[in-house]
């Protein structure tokens, strides 16, 4: 079963079963096959392997040249791929923004594949890893948190469910964009190690802040398209996308949950997805969704 999803731009995802783990309880995860991502009814193919930077100079060149936050997205993944990383998580720093994952599955499937997911919101209020890289300028070992940082109880478990889901630890960072646009940044390493040298360390850095800004760029140049959603149906998507269910959406909203799987069926029909994840990416691509609900009380 397929769904197509803009994300600013074409971007295909497959439907499946894919890297649940608990981060999501709203709906199924998507699939990014890294052959080719692109939307279908004859409008732009993205092919990764038209956007395979090897370089930092090579992925600055590919997103200074990508128009769409997809082709952006598929050069951005080939880039941390080919150096060794396999999960790729972003979070805005607004109140109530979506969280998004990217883990690359290399087997067990007929081709090589980028799994997404929303994460849970709720759940990355324990995270200590944003406060943490707020605080400096270079990026935090995942394994050096558990060790070194005095953590809450919450916090603990946050990390040892971390590290259980991806034992081959990671880092995480914050870019930084226009107006105090900025995001924290986790990449996971596709292999065990302590330390990757000075070197690899920037390069990564370098790659999540580029990469960043001309996302940045490219919001501030789209025009929003609201699929035809009506403001009511435009703030069940908003609380979608933060992760909310049908029935907390219904007690934030003050009506029924057979009224909210109504809306989100109206929802599903216009936006011509069939799951919550594939949902909130198509929202965010066509601009309804630039301003996150916050969280609610």
């Amino acid at each position: 079963m397929e769904a197509d999803v803009d994300v600013s731009g074409t971007l295909r995802h497959f439907t499946g079963e894919a890297f649940t783990s608990g981060f999501d309880k709203g709906g199924g995860g998507s699939v990014i096959r890294t052959t080719a991502l692109g939307h279908g009814s004859g409008r732009e193919m993205i092919d990764l392997s038209q956007h395979n930077p090897k370089t930092l100079d090579e992925l600055v060149h590919g997103c200074h040249e990508a128009k769409t936050a997809a082709t952006l997205l598929a050069c951005g993944l080939a880039y941390y791929q080919l150096h060794g990383i396999d999960l790729v998580s972003y979070h805005g720093d607004s109140a109530g923004a979506p969280a998004i994952l990217y883990r690359f599955a290399p087997t067990g499937a007929e081709e090589p594949q980028w799994h997404s997911q929303f994460l849970d919101i709720e759940r990355l209020r324990d995270s200590p890893l944003g406060a943490m890289v707020r605080k400096q300028v270079l990026p935090v070992y995942w394994y050096d948190v558990v060790r070194e940082a005095r953590l809450t109880r919450s916090e603990t478990l946050y990390m040892e469910g971390l590290l259980r889901r991806h034992p081959n630890g990671g880092i995480s960072l914050k870019v930084h964009g226009p107006g105090g646009d900025s995001a924290v940044v986790g990449l996971g390493f596709a292999a065990k190690q302590a330390r990757l040298s000075p070197s690899a360390l920037y390069k990564l850095l370098c790659a999540a802040q580029i990469a960043h800004l001309r996302y940045c760029v490219l919001a501030e140049s789209q025009s929003p398209r609201n699929f035809g959603l009506s403001p009511r149906e435009v703030e069940v998507l908003e609380w979608i996308a933060t992760g909310k269910s049908n029935g907390v959406i219904a007690e934030i909203l003050g009506i029924s949950p057979h009224t909210v799987d109504t809306i989100v069926r109206r929802i599903f029909s216009k936006l011509d997805v069939n799951d919550r994840t594939t949902a909130a990416i198509r929202g965010l691509g066509a601009g309804l969704l630039r301003r996150p609900k916050d969280a609610a009380p």
